[in-house]
């Protein structure tokens, strides 16, 4: 590695500022526009750190290394020499210099925590708008894990055997069964749980980076191990998931089976970012949801933390600037792409079930980024193609400077009459087979004064509802998925909740023949019908229409169609003066195609103005 030369050395300033306390204090100098703080590791091996501070233009930089770590808790430290200034900084980053020190020669790195005066908001916010051009420019990116634990270099060597393995089923079915392999693979499960992984910023780092190497303890290899061995474990999904040992929970955090880990977490959980960002007009929307779940500990940082992942004139239009409060930031995204795209589907990224505690004070329609809900919007899955509002553009405006009521034009469909119990974002088969019994209660009930022919269509379109619509194509005949839905159901109360009594015309479907083997029908169940019952609810409007909503519907709430949507929507209405609070996304039978704006081109429906605050 080839350090700077003496061009860079820190000069006396009369302009010192005092920022991070140590026994000394360390002073910044201020940064010149398009300069960097590089630090320069001195040489040696077992003494304290000692480093340089030297400015450089980002402009034609020397050869650096840019470090990607975690920070850790800020409250846990370790001593740096700092140009004669003891500095405390986090265990995390001491780890990462100390695996960069050499023996013989400095090394000059980039360093978030210490290249910016994280006291100075005005340094902060103009550093945090060239991130992408520092990580860009970096000779390499050396991504820090973090010291050796929990049999870290065993998985990663496992890593290494797996990424040069032709055929790498064999290895993998041998390590699931017995021997020191398992011990590797197991430990892969920690190593991807890592903090790591989890960070926003990574995002924005492994992007715009041109070579990556990953330290973790003494380890050292390439970026490809790791993300050859990610994809390996995803080809090989059906491989892991079939052993009933590693069914179990038993991850760090207890979300994931062993297998989903390996599969969706570590690289895996990094999103493919480069698709979105060159084939969308304004990708602003989707990257920030691909990013949703990744975690800041300034919430601004939900856009801040992206903005290096955007085109520049999507940048341009936004500035790292600390100083605004996380209701100007978060108002101004669904400004912007409302201008932008025409489009109202940012608006359904507001999820309001669970219940969560804001103290942003956001207008209900304002999503809250740094919130991580369980579940997405309706929108967010392209692959359902939900085109409610058919190809119509957004027809809405802000009513006040501040963006706190936004004015929409939709097509009314009709009004909650009956809402079935939520169904949670933790839960289990036996919680979706439970909500299933008493929405079809529900349903019964609302509709047993309807014509015989009337109750069967009511209950082909539940069956419907209960999935989204999105019947596989094997069992797309009305009567046929119906069949299938019921079965599958009675099939899983029968068996696991034997106590619970079926009525006879559930208990007639448990005899039709379905191709689904009994052994399967519990991960079908899962796939086709709970993952898409989580955090919703049954409703009927008092019209009769069939649907999914937030858990949060309730009677009295509802539904309009907003030009522009791909969804409709729930509205509440809130105070005397005809605002409405929204609500969520719906799943309508019937009306995700564009039907409600068909009626109204068609004059039997009225456009009407809902004003949302």
């Amino acid at each position: 590695m080839e350090a700077a030369t003496g061009s860079w050395s820190a000069q006396p300033s009369s302009s010192y500022r005092p920022s991070v306390v140590g026994e000394r204090q360390h002073q910044y100098r201020p940064l010149e526009e398009s300069y960097i703080r590089l630090i320069r590791i001195l040489p040696e091996r077992k003494t304290m750190l000692r480093c340089e501070m030297v400015h450089v233009s980002l402009r034609k930089p020397p050869r650096f290394v840019a470090i990607s770590y975690a920070w850790g808790d800020a409250g846990d430290t370790r001593k740096i020499e700092l140009e004669g200034s003891l500095v405390p900084i986090s265990v995390s980053l001491h780890g990462a210099l100390s695996a960069l020190r050499q023996k013989s020669e400095s090394v000059l790195v980039w360093a978030d925590a210490l290249s910016i005066d994280q006291e100075n908001s005005d340094e902060r916010t103009q550093q945090v708008q060239l991130m992408a051009s520092i990580f860009a420019a970096a000779d390499s990116v050396a991504v820090w894990l973090g010291p050796e634990k929990d049999d870290s270099t065993e998985a990663i060597g496992f890593l290494c055997d797996l990424a040069g393995h032709g055929n790498p089923a064999p290895k993998i079915a041998d390590a699931m069964s017995s021997g020191s392999a398992r011990r590797a693979l197991l430990a892969v499960v920690p190593l991807f749980e890592r903090d790591y992984w989890k960070r926003l910023w990574v995002v924005q780092e492994i992007f715009n980076a041109k070579d990556i190497t990953v330290y973790c303890g003494p380890t050292k290899v390439s970026w490809e191990i790791y993300q050859d061995a990610s994809m390996t474990f995803r080809a090989e999904r059906d491989l892991l998931e079939r052993n009933p040992r590693w069914q179990k929970y038993g991850s760090i955090s207890d979300q994931y089976s062993y297998p989903q880990v390996l599969v969706l977490s570590g690289p895996a959980s990094l999103p493919n970012l480069r698709p979105i960002v060159e084939q969308k007009d304004e990708p602003l929307l989707e990257v920030l949801r691909a990013c949703r779940r990744k975690l800041a500990s300034d919430p601004k940082d939900k856009l801040f933390g992206v903005l290096g992942i955007l085109p520049e004139r999507v940048r341009n239009e936004f500035r790292a600037d600390y100083s605004l409060s996380l209701k100007e930031i978060y108002t101004e995204i669904v400004d912007y792409i409302l201008k932008t795209t025409e489009n109202l589907d940012v608006i359904c990224d507001a999820i309001h079930f669970p219940a969560h505690r804001s103290s942003a004070n956001l207008p209900s329609f304002v999503p809250d980024w740094s919130h991580i809900p369980q579940v997405a919007s309706l929108s967010h899955w392209h692959a359902y193609g939900f085109k409610a509002a058919g190809d119509t553009k957004a027809v809405c405006r802000f009513l006040d400077e501040r963006l706190n009521k936004l004015e929409i034009s939709a097509v009314y469909l009709g009004t909650v009459g009956v809402r079935g119990v939520a169904v949670g974002t933790l839960c289990t088969c036996d919680d979706y087979a439970m909500a299933f019994l008493q929405w079809r209660a529900l349903l019964l009930q609302s509709t047993k004064k309807d014509s015989d022919k009337a109750k069967l269509a009511a209950e082909q379109h539940f069956a419907r509802a209960l999935c989204l619509g999105q019947v596989p194509s094997a069992w797309d005949r009305p009567n046929q998925w119906l069949a299938v839905c019921y079965h599958v159901f009675a099939s899983f109360l029968q068996t696991n909740l034997p106590y619970l009594p079926l009525d006879q015309s559930l208990l007639g479907f448990l005899d039709v023949d379905v191709d689904i083997p009994p052994g399967e029908r519990e991960v079908f169940l899962d796939k086709h019908f709970g993952s898409r019952m989580m955090g919703r609810c049954f409703l009927r409007t008092e019209e009769g229409r069939i649907g999914m909503g937030s858990g949060f519907t309730a009677p009295g709430d509802i539904v309009v169609v907003p030009l522009g949507c791909s969804t409709p929507i729930l509205l509440r209405e809130s105070g005397t003066r005809g605002e409405y609070r929204f609500i969520g996304d719906v799943y309508i039978h019937g009306h995700m195609d564009g039907k409600a704006v068909h009626k109204w081109k068609n004059g039997d429906a009225e456009l009407k103005k809902y004003v949302l605050v």
